[in-house]
């Protein structure tokens, strides 16, 4: 009898469609960990190695990641089946050597449907779209057995509305990569020539978006890549120009982002529009590109490249919403937006008519993070880089109701889409990062955490206990939450098992709050005990995101209330929510050592789009900090008070004033403080280089002592073949 479906426990697993259910309803869970909780239950009871574990998931290819990348899919595992390392029910971890499944297995023959499973689920589509072609469900890749080398995922044949073409089967080989870059640190953002023979990007000087680099030009097939810029500024979205002379690209500032143009054979860059960016040509005079409108809420729009005729495409519902850039397709019906959404967050990507007249609908992976998007030359194919949770890889998808299918995989990631002249091949960057946490004081700088994804430190009240959040280096998304011990130099974690987003810890350090990743991919908060003496429990599945401790131990938080966010506080159990600020907020960004304060990012009425202003808990009038982004903390004792203009970011300049009493902040200027340099003549203020740290630099118990993340790169670019 053929196996189609495995029993253990209360779950059951879906061999043929390879999906996971427990008591009848779906377990989100990624491919990969599914792929090896396939191998584990083919041989309930035997040791599986970790060699054939990278065989089966990752094939033949070698990478240096395949260590983290294994163990973070055995830790989305446990997630999934709600299992325990240290007394394992299903999956025993045999250290060194594999792993093994402890619980019985039993199997059964095919089957209609799974009693109680339900249905796969359609892209949601807005109330407006019905303009919008039907999207279809988005089905699981097809038979995936562990035994097999490679991935073999057939795509449905049916035939679309448009009358377009198909492939039949994905390739049953791992796909053909063909490095065209060598650098040591990351090469990322790549665009190819109209006629195939130059490709352009950016070379990364450190994770972020906007990306801090600079943006270089290469002849295929072998020549030297080429510096064109040298200004310092973050940028993204390069791209040519229609007769391949120029490379466009934005350049992100304190005040606005811009769109630049800069020749291929080098010179001084010219500004072509203001208030422009992820632009792309459409022809030679009209182009598609992004614009804040009010604060940091970005629409699409398209123009000639004078910004004349000036037309509205799509903006986000939400005022939190950045819709960064779009990618026509070539019958200039439709256009592919890449977005972030409420909570900064990148979304799915989105799929818009191009006359603006619906505000059309998700596609691609479902909840994935869609970084880059871009069309097959003849309008038939999307493609995708997208992260579901185990990395960003390439996906597509035939237009306009094909299923989203993987095409890469593995614990290296790939960022951006740029297809080739010819179609055959689409260029990306490949790769991977690791974030560490450094400390920086009299005796110098030292590591302190290598292993994973390090992010978000922040020191105990007394100093003595240094708090992270520990993540993977195949997603870099926070997962645990680790206390460090400063003097004896031992960690532990305190709070596992989530998808951890942001932290505040109680002053005792017995309670922690947080925020972490649902499976339907919102934000809920949680409260949790350091030493387990209760469970964690949690206080909002609404969407609410980034709370603290404040002040009589109320949980101050951000949340979406209508098409703005807005700043909150509650009760410990969750109780007598009410709004702090009447005006919307964009980011809640920290709170002061009293607790009494919070920093937030709000929208600007003048100037630049955004400020970063000081909000009372309690009473008080609001102050403003900066006339654009800023970075404000507090030392552990709160004696010490920091501040970092974004445009010194690069520098790592920052400004200390020492506090008295119960102060909570120096006296500032009425409109905050432009640059370190104008703040360096306030009354107490002195100047620190942060050097290495930057702009994470968290203050420590003395004055020489920082704390900080150092997050490292190595991505080159590559060739995938479509054919």
């Amino acid at each position: 009898m053929r196996t189609t479906r495995r029993r253990f426990g209360r779950f059951e697993l879906d061999v043929e469609g390879l999906r996971l259910f427990r008591d009848g309803r779906r377990v989100k869970i990624q491919p990969q960990p599914l792929r090896m909780l396939l191998a584990l239950t083919d041989r309930p009871g035997e040791l599986v190695t970790r060699d054939e574990l990278r065989t089966l998931i990752w094939g033949h290819a070698t990478y240096v990641e395949f260590d983290q990348g294994l163990g973070y899919c055995a830790r989305q595992i446990r997630l999934a089946l709600a299992d325990d390392a240290g007394h394992p029910i299903y999956v025993e971890t045999i250290k060194g050597r594999g792993y093994r499944f402890v619980a019985p297995v039993i199997e059964e023959g095919p089957a209609t449907q799974i009693a109680g499973a339900p249905q796969d689920h359609p892209v949601a589509h807005d109330a407006d779209a019905a303009s919008v072609p039907a999207i279809a469900p988005v089905s699981e890749p097809a038979r995936l057995r562990a035994r097999a080398v490679a991935i073999t995922a057939a795509a449905t044949v049916v035939a679309a509305s448009v009358g377009i073409g198909l492939w039949t089967r994905l390739p049953t080989t791992r796909p053909i990569y063909t490095q065209v870059t060598n650098f040591t640190d990351a090469a990322v953002s790549p665009a190819v020539s109209p006629d195939g023979r130059t490709i352009a990007f950016i070379r990364e000087a450190e994770p972020s978006y906007p990306i801090e680099g600079e943006v270089f030009v290469k002849r295929l097939p072998g020549s030297e890549a080429v510096q064109l810029t040298h200004d310092g500024f973050p940028k993204y979205g390069v791209t040519f120009s229609p007769d391949g002379s120029e490379i466009t690209y934005t350049v992100a500032t304190s005040r606005q982002w811009n769109t630049m143009a800069v020749s291929v054979l080098g010179g001084e860059p010219r500004l072509l529009l203001t208030n422009a960016s992820g632009l792309r040509w459409l022809d030679p005079h009209r182009v598609l590109f992004s614009e804040f409108t009010s604060g940091i809420h970005m629409g699409l729009v398209t123009a000639t490249d004078t910004r004349a005729d000036l037309r509205r495409i799509y903006l986000p519902a939400h005022e939190r919403g950045m819709a960064h850039e779009g990618s026509l397709s070539a019958d200039r019906r439709w256009v592919l937006v890449v977005e972030m959404g409420p909570d900064g967050g990148w979304q799915p990507c989105r799929l818009v008519p191009f006359d603006g007249r619906s505000s059309g609908a998700p596609v691609g992976p479902p909840d994935s993070h869609c970084t880059s998007a871009a069309w097959s030359a003849d309008g038939r194919v999307m493609y995708f880089a997208a992260s579901t949770g185990l990395g960003s890889h390439i996906w597509r998808q035939r237009f306009p109701n094909g299923p989203a299918e993987q095409l890469t995989d593995g614990p290296q990631e790939e960022q951006g889409v740029a297809l080739s002249a010819d179609g055959r091949s689409l260029l990306t960057s490949v790769g991977s990062e690791v974030s560490e946490l450094w400390i920086r004081n009299e005796s110098g700088e030292r590591l302190l955490s290598s292993e994973g994804f390090a992010q978000g430190p922040s020191y105990s009240s007394d100093g003595g206990t240094l708090y992270y959040m520990l993540g993977d280096v195949a997603t870099g998304r926070p997962s645990e939450l680790w206390a460090f011990d400063v003097n004896s130099g031992k960690g532990r974690p305190i709070v596992q098992g989530f998808l951890m987003r942001s932290y505040d810890v109680s002053e005792d350090g017995r309670t922690i709050v947080f925020s972490a990743r649902a499976g339907d991919g919102r934000s809920e908060l949680w409260l949790a005990s350091a030493d387990h003496s209760f469970a964690p429990q949690r206080l909002s599945s609404s969407g609410s995101d980034s709370p603290f401790f404040g002040s009589a131990g109320r949980i101050v938080f951000r949340a979406t209330d209508g098409k703005a966010n807005y700043l909150f506080e509650m009760d410990s159990d969750g109780s007598h929510r009410r709004k702090v600020r009447a005006e919307p907020i964009i980011e809640l960004m920290g709170r002061s050592r009293d607790r009494r304060w919070v920093v937030s990012m709000v929208p600007a009425k003048a100037g630049p789009p955004v400020a970063t202003v000081l909000v009372p808990l309690e009473h008080g009038d609001e102050q403003r900090v900066c006339p654009a982004l800023c970075s404000v903390k507090w030392s552990p004792s709160g004696d010490r008070f920091f501040l970092q203009p974004v445009q010194d970011f690069a520098r790592g300049d920052a400004l200390v004033f020492p506090l008295a009493g119960h102060e909570a902040s120096p006296v500032l200027p009425a409109a905050g403080v432009v640059s370190v340099a104008e703040g360096a003549s306030l009354a107490g203020a002195s100047v620190v280089h942060l050097g290495a740290a930057r702009n994470r630099a968290v203050p420590g118990p003395s004055a020489e002592t920082f704390v900080y993340t150092k997050t490292v790169a190595h991505r080159n670019l590559f060739w995938i073949s479509l054919r």
